[in-house]
């Protein structure tokens, strides 16, 4: 527990500190940008671009990150993320074209993508297999944390200095997060024996095309768990105003599976190095599916209630998972580049997770969408199983399977 213990310790400035702040500026602008692009006389439609510019840059950054971790490093690269989001989101205040708009948005995008690649293969250079679902839960914990208390803020300021120092506030949050960055580390972390003697495999394509087979096979999780957490989004909040409830009710039910996320995070860390990433992931994955199934057969505010707490507590006690399966799986001589290739097919699940919702909600309604999300999720937690094992065990027969 005390090597644990200092091990979170030492993270905190090079890890949790940039990630937090770095995401605050993001959060902020969640009930602020809507408003501001309304504000300006953006049709729906070009607001809509403006506001899915984040989702496209993180989806389209996440290879030319990865090529930055391993021609730059991560130090560099963290820096890199850190200026493009400061200056990407400052422009916002300045212009009320569509176009820059969108380029802005997708620019923060992009870094903030880089931000999350370069943290994680920090940690995953760095930390030991038995501590590392909880260094990593804490990461996810970071961006909970922020978007609880980021959009509180940015709504706030808005009332009180208006939309362009909003942003100015928002960008000079993240340029705070160079701080920490450019302070030499004392007691910095050092590499694990593992890792410290191994040649780069080069390139962020030589890395790609080196460790394919390993990126293909377990990239699968984290793209059907991404579709199923993005698509709850939407069929939670649809299925309680189908049910009658207000805004305002229906607002409080996203904070309560919200709240319920965010409290188990650091629990979620701790069953993952103490009992195996399966046994901790299978079970709230598992909890995340029932409450889909639960949800697309509500009938009253009460059981919409309770499946959305049920989900949030599924999702809550799963934070960190898959940047741990990252990490676990991701070969010595390409971390980055394999993180990389992971961000991209998470990315994709996150794009892919309304459409599903649309799709089948459309043909046959949002109960059956809501229900299948959960049939999304079995699928996840089979090929986990089956597929990739336990991956805390990198000399398991299934996980021995996964190595190019």
């Amino acid at each position: 527990m005390t090597s644990t213990l200092r091990t979170l310790r030492l993270l905190i400035v090079p890890t949790y500190l940039p990630i937090m702040v770095g995401t605050i500026g993001l959060a902020m602008l969640v009930p602020v940008l809507p408003l501001y692009l309304k504000d300006q006389g953006l049709s729906i439609g070009a607001t809509s671009v403006v506001l899915a510019g984040v989702g496209i840059g993180a989806s389209l950054g996440g290879l030319p990150a990865g090529s930055a971790l391993a021609r730059f490093g991560e130090r560099t690269t963290l820096i890199g993320s850190f200026i493009v989001m400061v200056i990407s989101t400052a422009v916002l205040g300045f212009t009320g074209t569509a176009a820059i708009l969108v380029g802005a948005r997708i620019f923060f995008g992009a870094a903030n993508s880089a931000l999350r690649l370069s943290r994680q293969t920090y940690v995953t250079r760095r930390v030991p297999t038995g501590e590392r679902g909880r260094a990593l839960s804490f990461v996810g914990g970071s961006y909970r944390f922020a978007f609880l208390i980021g959009p509180v803020i940015g709504g706030v300021l808005v009332d009180l200095v208006g939309f362009r120092t909003t942003f100015l506030v928002a960008a000079a949050t993240a340029a705070i997060g160079l701080i920490p960055v450019t302070v030499p580390e004392r007691n910095a972390l050092p590499l694990l024996p593992e890792v410290a003697g191994v040649e780069s495999s080069g390139s962020l394509m030589a890395g790609l095309r080196l460790h394919w087979r390993r990126l293909l096979v377990a990239g699968w999780v984290p793209f059907m768990v991404m579709l199923v957490r993005e698509g709850r989004f939407v069929v939670l909040p649809l299925i309680a105003d189908d049910l009658g409830l207000t805004a305002t009710e229906v607002g409080a039910i996203v904070t309560v599976s919200t709240a319920a996320d965010l409290a188990l995070f650091p629990a979620a860390g701790w069953i993952m190095d103490r009992f195996g990433r399966l046994k901790a992931a299978v079970p709230a994955f598992a909890l995340i599916a029932a409450g889909l199934v639960w949800l697309g057969l509500s009938e009253s505010t009460v059981q919409v209630v309770l499946a959305g707490a049920l989900i949030g507590i599924g999702n809550g006690l799963s934070s960190g998972a898959m940047l741990t399966l990252g990490s676990d799986l991701a070969p010595a001589d390409a971390p980055g580049p394999f993180l990389a290739g992971m961000s991209v097919m998470q990315d994709a699940g996150r794009i892919m997770g309304p459409l599903l919702v649309g799709i089948v909600a459309d043909a046959a309604g949002l109960g059956a969408a809501s229900i299948a999300l959960a049939v999304v999720m079995v699928g996840a937690i089979a090929w986990f199983v089956i597929r990739i094992g336990e991956s805390s065990q990198q000399q398991s027969l299934r996980s021995a399977a996964l190595r190019s």
